[in-house]
């Protein structure tokens, strides 16, 4: 069976990227970088709240004798429901909250994945976090020695503005190609070049 399409856009565009700089890209696809259980209790508590109020003040008669059991049912069904539905964690979640889940993310994968273990310390993580909405682009020593600080925020800033939480492959493998525009001056391939990391993306 054959790759999956979004899998070998993203191949090429690292391949592609890899033959006009010696960075060398790791591509992770993740559909959340967090857990955000706490987030999923206090919806589902907050929904069982909501309930009781409506038990004590509503003018409608509710049979008590069956009331615990209905708070236990909402209480799951709510939980069941904010776990399975991004909309509702991205909303009683602050951006700072999801920008910095994010980026531990990318940096155990930096980690996991030896990005660090390149010759040249020039192994670069691109993380594309669907929940978070987040491109986050994690570089070693080497590359950051190469590029000013300023100029490397700047661009990395552009690349998570042109997210727009739709497409991760495309996103991932554009993210990439402007990467390898970006890098191929300060960081030109060398005569010794040679491929040091997987090229195909980390799914989950």
């Amino acid at each position: 069976m054959g790759r999956d399409a979004g899998v070998d856009q993203i191949v090429a565009a690292v391949e592609a990227a890899e033959k006009q700089t010696s960075a060398e890209f790791v591509v992770a696809l993740e559909p959340q970088s967090g857990s955000y259980r706490d987030i999923d209790v206090l919806f589902a508590a907050g929904l069982n709240f909501v309930l009781l109020l409506l038990a004590i003040f509503s003018p409608v008669t509710i049979d008590q004798q069956w009331f615990p059991l209905n708070q236990a049912i909402l209480f799951g069904l709510a939980w069941g429901f904010s776990a399975h539905t991004p909309y509702v964690r991205r909303i009683f979640c602050s951006a700072e909250r999801l920008e910095q889940q994010a980026i531990e993310k990318a940096q155990l994968l930096f980690h996991n994945q030896e990005v660090s273990q390149t010759r040249g310390r020039t192994g670069v993580m691109v993380l594309v976090s669907q929940l978070e909405r987040r491109v986050v682009v994690a570089a070693d020593s080497g590359v950051m020695r190469a590029v000013e600080a300023d100029e490397w925020e700047a661009f990395t800033a552009k690349i998570q503005m042109a997210y727009d939480g739709k497409d991760l492959s495309a996103t991932a493998a554009k993210s990439v190609q402007d990467l390898g525009d970006f890098l191929a001056e300060p960081l030109p391939v060398s005569e010794d070049d040679i491929d040091e990391l997987s090229n195909v993306p980390t799914l989950h």
